[in-house]
């Protein structure tokens, strides 16, 4: 009974139709207001903003003219090779010789100037003609600098113009130390390039195999800026740079700064 008591006496209170109703609190609203505010700025970043984009790929530090196998021209045995890695060569000079099968002793005489890398023949060794008596390294060029020569995967290297900046992490100088190697790319190269044709660009060199990528790759040859204050020659994200002149035929790893990029284009694939 005084359940039904309770009921009745609510029926008979006037509905309160008036009586504003309160769709959310306070804190809500400002909840509210800052999502917007938030929602608002992504969607300002997104149009007005720009993220830098980058590539990385490995590669060689090496003269303009890089590195040439130098080949037999005779069949016969080796019977000297007068150089050994490291030791400079000039055009014409003899650097082995091959004694033919009638006995003649034929000598081999490098076309180019430049640095031994490699000797893959001994002496008694069997030689044909088009066999690799050395490796060099060109120094004949109008201008013995040094360049960085990248391999970039060939998927991503049609992103790539020349004139853009990068920085070189050098395999011998810990860039913690030393700093990153400037550069700007001079030229990219126009054909894909398969493990094989990077080997043979390198001259062949057992030493060099596996620098580049593992497929398809794309040739980007990066001049060193020059700073004649530095000791290397050559500019450095540090004030100090290398202790030293660079040498050759050093790994290096390039990052390539393509610029940037706007957040919206991004996000809808282009």
């Amino acid at each position: 009974m005084k359940f039904r008591f309770k009921a009745l006496q609510r029926m008979r209170e006037p509905d309160e139709l008036d009586t504003p109703t309160r769709l959310a609190t306070p804190q809500a609203w400002a909840a509210l207001l800052v999502t917007l505010v938030v929602v608002a700025g992504a969607g300002a970043w997104s149009v007005a903003g720009r993220l830098p984009q980058s590539l990385s790929a490995s590669g060689l530090l090496v003269h303009p003219l890089g590195v040439t196998a130098l080949q037999s021209e005779f069949a016969g045995q080796v019977g000297r090779v007068l150089v050994a890695p490291g030791a400079p060569v000039t055009a014409g000079q003899p650097v082995a010789d091959v004694t033919e099968q009638n006995g003649a002793v034929r000598p081999i005489r490098s076309p180019f100037s430049g640095i031994v890398v490699s000797t893959p023949v001994q002496t008694g060794q069997a030689v044909q003609p088009g066999s690799t008596v050395l490796t060099v390294e060109r120094t004949d060029g109008p201008d013995d600098r040094l360049v960085a020569m990248l391999f970039v995967p060939s998927s991503e290297a049609q992103a790539i113009t020349p004139g853009e900046q990068v920085n070189l992490s050098v395999s011998t100088l810990p860039s913690q130390q030393y700093g990153l190697l400037q550069g700007q790319v001079s030229s990219v190269g126009a054909y894909p390039l398969s493990p094989q044709d990077v080997s043979a660009l390198l001259g062949g060199d057992p030493a060099l195999a596996g620098v580049g990528s593992t497929g398809s790759s794309t040739e980007v040859v990066v001049d060193l800026k020059s700073d004649p204050s530095g000791a290397s020659g050559y500019a450095w994200s540090t004030s100090s740079g290398a202790p030293g002149p660079l040498t050759s035929l050093v790994q290096v790893t390039g990052t390539v700064n393509l610029g940037s990029e706007q957040p919206l284009s991004l996000i809808l694939g282009g």
